[in-house]
């Protein structure tokens, strides 16, 4: 109970309209879908007249094409506009800073920079604490109660490393977390978190989706003990592949709870008890999904996840390409909400690996071979050439390795690709990206 009162007392110091935002974000969870539409569409009309007035890029798009602002009245009417990119805001930002930027609250942030090509940007303030709310208010659909005590394992997306310790620390204590960075997971540091959590014993657990996996590996091959059961895990950053799900909830002895989100799009769609989708937030922002050259596809097809924040004012992201790929649900949810589904969440886009016939692969591709190679703790695959790939792995010890698994991964692989030079690299370490996320697959051509 002091904790609850502690976090809740952290939060207002700190943004006195953030339990504000969240009664009202909560309020709308169950609202039909025609009340959510009607609000987002709203929203979306009042983001475009402000864009075309105050942001330059957005006023010169839209004379260009020629259309009246007030020609883009819902979600069915973005198709007409182009997609947004990271290169086009990078290649001339001015363009995107508002005429009245000086008379709005805002904070200046960046993106992880899973490329190693991070975006700067600006957040509204009530953008800013609007997520912060959703964020939040996706932890309660596994029952979360603001205050309970939370164990962290992730990288600069979750934990920043900017900031002073003591800043961090007391950020820690104020939302009562447990907090590890997730950028040296070996089998020491791996213990030092287990001790730690049987000291804190943490209701509820975060982190990155690799992270998690390779803390839940080591707790069923190194025979360690836990002496707490959380009630839910939480995934986010990264794709969660079936296989890291199933260890993840078998050494944990819980369910996971899936998110997705991003800050420089708004965007924000979480698992909810029944998991049998992600539920799409429509107060913050719009998701899209749409094909190559922008057009939006229905549920079941495979395309591009679009973002566009209809609460950053300080820098509008209309039709922003988050360089995820992404496929709507037919479906709607047993748990009541009438909010639409992602069924599936599949990756970066840059991360797809081609074959001279210019096949595409995902990352689930590899994953689904080396689940089943019970030695290899950890993969990569990196390809610099059409018809090259090298992949790296990681063995539990130098002894595991087996030459005939070695000869099997290349038969599969091959059986996809078509002719192609396959080496592989055993290594001690796979380099993870400067947000500290471990890449399955890494494309450098």
């Amino acid at each position: 109970m002091i904790h609850k009162m502690i976090f809740r007392a952290g939060f207002t110091s700190k943004d006195t309209s953030f339990l504000k935002c969240y009664r009202f974000i909560k309020e709308n969870d169950f609202k039909t879908y025609e009340q959510l539409k009607a609000y987002q569409d709203k929203s979306l009309q009042k983001l475009i007249r402000f864009s075309c007035s105050h942001v330059p890029y957005y006023r010169e798009m839209f004379d260009n094409l020629g259309l009246d602002p007030k020609s883009i009245k819902s979600i069915e009417d973005l198709e007409v506009l182009p997609i947004l990119t990271k290169d086009i805001i990078r290649n001339d930002p001015q363009k995107f800073i508002p005429d009245n930027l000086g008379s709005q609250k805002f904070v200046s942030v960046c993106t992880g920079g899973s490329t190693g090509n991070p975006l700067q940007y600006r957040m509204s303030k009530r953008d800013e604490t609007l997520g912060l709310a959703l964020l939040y208010l996706k932890f309660g659909y596994a029952g979360y109660e603001m205050g309970d005590k939370m164990g962290v394992i992730a990288g600069s997306s979750l934990i920043p490393s900017t900031k002073p310790n003591i800043v961090n620390n007391l950020k820690a204590f104020v939302l009562n977390e447990k907090r590890f960075s997730g950028f040296s997971m070996d089998d020491k540091y791996m213990k030092n978190i287990i001790n730690a959590f049987n000291k804190f014993k943490p209701k509820f657990i975060r982190g990155y989706a690799s992270s998690l996996y390779l803390f839940a590996h080591h707790i069923l091959n190194s025979g360690s003990k836990i002496y707490f059961k959380p009630q839910a895990v939480f995934s986010t950053v990264e794709v969660l592949f079936d296989h890291q799900r199933k260890i993840i909830e078998e050494a944990l002895n819980c369910r996971v709870f899936d998110q997705y989100g991003m800050n420089d799009g708004g965007l924000n769609a979480s698992e909810c008890e029944m998991h049998k989708g992600f539920h799409i937030d429509m107060i913050r922002s719009i998701l899209e999904v749409a094909d190559d050259e922008g057009n939006a596809l229905g549920p079941g097809k495979e395309g591009h996840i679009l973002a566009t924040s209809l609460n950053n004012y300080a820098m509008p992201f209309i039709r922003y390409d988050t360089g995820d790929l992404g496929i709507l649900s037919s479906h709607c949810c047993e748990c009541g909400r009438e909010l639409p589904l992602l069924s599936k969440i599949i990756g970066r886009s840059g991360d797809l690996l081609a074959t001279p016939s210019g096949v595409k692969i995902h990352a689930a591709f590899f994953c689904n071979i080396f689940w089943q190679i019970p030695w290899a703790k950890q993969f990569q695959v990196v390809q610099k050439r059409d018809d090259q790939m090298t992949i790296k792995i990681v063995p539990d010890n130098k002894e595991s390795v087996n030459t005939s698994d070695l000869q099997k991964i290349e038969k599969i692989v091959l059986s996809r690709t078509g002719p192609m030079e396959i080496a592989f690299d055993i290594t001690e370490n796979i380099e993870l990206t400067p947000a500290g996320k471990w890449k399955f697959t890494v494309r450098e051509t």
